[in-house]
């Protein structure tokens, strides 16, 4: 029997709407769950809106950019395992179950450290400890995510969160459920080109609406079906074009709440494994 999912869509940059003018759009049009970035000066209010709307807020998504300091020494990376630490018991604190947390950033670096073991075990304590679930992203530097998968693998916590175009673009199409679909507890999906421009790092990660690009759906569904996950199917797309291209006009052109329509149509034919592919032109 088919898994019956509910899809879930990023917040997005949409000035001059609020989070929750954002969340009543989404009610509007038809989604079921949500995830947006961390405002600690937020999160309540953000989450009674969730409830009174009926939606599930379903992750946070921890700050990132600082996190190749865990795997260093010094103050700076117990500042940043601080930080994480206020964010889980930020998610504990409005029910929200699932904190996604990168395992680094960049592309020149390649090798885990015990230091950055003992600084992720600090985040994992406190999240065993809450009940809040950590879904490690398939980024850039698959070797960080391994270290930490093994180091934690059978603690509560310990989670996996699927990004589509990172295990396009980033993994080289390496089927990351392979490796830790025993752990999925979210997903991010989005579409890209693959590594369209060996030269460039961070601009082929383009963030695009499923079917814009190269990622085989049926063959993301058709894996996550033979996982044990049974919930939410996050997306994680941006309007906004990359650095030097026009990929993202026409979504930009949109009202915002016809984009969220138009993205929930796109999510639902995934579901349905109806979607068929038609990579936009480059330029």
């Amino acid at each position: 029997m088919q898994k019956k999912y509910i899809p879930g869509i990023n917040i997005l940059g949409g000035a001059p709407y609020t989070v929750p003018e954002q969340l009543q759009m989404l009610k509007r049009v038809g989604w079921g769950a949500f995830f947006t970035g961390w405002d600690k000066t937020k999160t309540t209010e953000w989450a009674r809106e969730a409830d009174r709307l009926g939606l599930i807020y379903q992750s946070i998504h921890s700050p990132f950019y600082e996190v190749r300091y865990l795997w260093e020494n010094g103050d700076k990376g117990k500042e940043v395992a601080a930080e994480l630490i206020d964010c889980v018991k930020d998610c504990h604190d409005n029910h929200i179950p699932v904190m996604v947390i990168h395992p680094f950033i960049g592309f020149e670096d390649h090798t885990p450290t015990r230091i950055g073991i003992e600084n992720y075990a600090r985040v994992v304590e406190v999240a065993d400890r809450l009940g809040v679930r950590l879904g490690f992203e398939n980024v850039e530097g698959e070797e960080y995510l391994a270290a930490l998968m093994e180091a934690f693998w059978d603690a509560p916590s310990c989670g996996f969160c699927l990004d589509t175009g990172h295990e396009l673009c980033y993994n080289g199409g390496k089927d990351m459920m392979a490796l830790y679909g025993e752990k999925l507890c979210h997903t991010h999906f989005n579409d890209n080109f693959g590594v369209y421009d060996p030269n460039m790092t961070w601009e082929n990660d383009f963030h695009l609406t499923m079917g814009d690009g190269l990622v085989d759906w049926k063959g993301v569904m058709d894996r996550i079906d033979a996982s044990s996950y049974d919930g939410v199917l996050m997306c994680e797309l941006t309007r906004g074009n990359p650095p030097q291209w026009h990929t993202h006009e026409r979504y930009a052109a949109m009202p915002l709440e016809d984009y969220y329509a138009f993205a929930l149509d796109r999510m639902r034919a995934v579901m349905d494994r109806t979607l068929v592919s038609n990579p936009i032109e480059v330029k």
